[in-house]
């Protein structure tokens, strides 16, 4: 493993300076820290972060919504009534922190004082993820993976109180963006294509092909390029640019193996996604209207696969656990088993720019 992600590590540095594009200082990320917290053997899924008190808080769906501190590295809170947590949404304006969980519970908090409001069931089986959108002021809810029918369970944010539901012929659909201006995009995992939404009733207005992208997960909607960014799994994982107003792939990179994570940069026009299985960071600078170029890969940790930003500091911060993976029975593989005390919280700091030496202000 060691030796693989070393390689791709390499290959990104050779591949990088072969296209005559310098690692330049300041565009890139180094591991800075690692803070064990005390678990259960638990999973976990979806980030948030809070930027007006440098919180970070983590869906652990053992061991329930998390709260750390990052300036200190320590836990401020573990959250009742959050056990389950596999997504969080934050909504400081209206003094709510709505957290979906895996029993089909929503938990709603306040988020000043972080101290549970109420808890409620919206389904009968997992929910996914939670999102805002800011041209309806309506959240939706997003059911886990399903046997045929997903569904968008659609709530008002001052409230909780359930709006609407709607349906989809989709058994796994990822977290989708809004352009402000009326759309959501919203991908379908199991058919490799993007929807466009209508906001106000979730009707599809466009589905788009995503080829060469298998299985899109992870997706960001980049306002002032005006396109959208696709972290796609599958057998030849990929990071994909579609134009929002033709559905048309624009620039594709490789990434690694368990793509699940994706932030912005918004000021030095950097893109980093992680992926889990290969346990590496891809740093992606947008150089021009259509023109993406790989930075360079970063080593991580395995199971490193959600990401989130400080927007002040710029630094990322993710999570991990050590894990045993149990032997295939009858063919099949069991899911890794998580070591209680093991669960991590990993920052990684930007690289700042090398002032230049005395000799060197002088030179001509």
């Amino acid at each position: 493993m060691k030796s693989t992600i070393l390689a791709a590590t390499l290959l990104g540095a050779v591949a990088v300076a072969s296209a005559g594009m310098p690692l330049a200082a300041g565009s890139s990320y180094r591991f800075e820290s690692a803070t064990v917290l005390p678990s259960t053997n638990t999973d976990w899924d979806y980030l948030a972060f809070d930027a007006a008190r440098s919180y970070l808080f983590i869906a652990r769906r053992g061991d329930g919504l998390t709260v750390f501190d990052v300036k200190s590295n320590k836990v401020v809170a573990n959250v009742a009534g959050t056990k389950g947590a596999n997504g969080v949404l934050l909504l400081p304006h209206f003094d709510r922190a709505y957290v979906v969980n895996t029993d089909g519970t929503m938990t709603t908090i306040q988020l000043s004082t972080l101290t549970l409001i109420k808890w409620e069931k919206l389904d009968e089986a997992g929910l996914n993820a939670i999102v805002y959108e800011p041209t309806t002021q309506e959240m939706h809810a997003i059911t886990a993976l399903r046997p045929k029918t997903s569904t968008y369970i659609t709530l008002d944010p001052r409230t909780g109180k359930v709006l609407r539901r709607t349906n989809f012929d989709s058994t796994k659909m990822d977290t989708p963006v809004s352009d402000e201006k009326g759309a959501m995009f919203a991908p379908m995992r199991d058919r490799n294509v993007l929807n466009k939404l209508n906001a106000k009733d979730l009707s599809i207005q466009q589905t788009w092909p995503l080829a060469p992208c298998e299985q899109p997960v992870a997706v960001e909607y980049d306002h002032s390029a005006n396109r959208i960014y696709i972290g796609c799994r599958g057998a030849k994982p990929v990071f994909v640019v579609v134009d929002p107003s033709s559905g048309k792939v624009t620039a594709s990179l490789p990434i690694g193996q368990g793509v699940d994570g994706m932030v912005m940069d918004h000021e030095r026009h950097l893109i980093m996604t992680t992926s889990g299985t290969d346990a590496n960071m891809a740093v992606i600078r947008h150089a021009g209207p259509d023109k993406y170029e790989l930075v360079e890969n970063i080593s991580t940790r395995p199971m490193v696969r959600v990401l989130a930003m400080d927007p002040s500091t710029k630094k990322l911060y993710s999570v991990t656990a050590g894990y045993s993976v149990p032997a295939p029975d009858a063919g099949k593989q069991p899911p890794p088993v998580f070591h209680p005390d093991s669960f991590t919280v990993l920052s990684y700091a930007p690289v700042q720019p090398t002032p230049p030496r005395d000799e060197e202000k002088h030179v001509h």
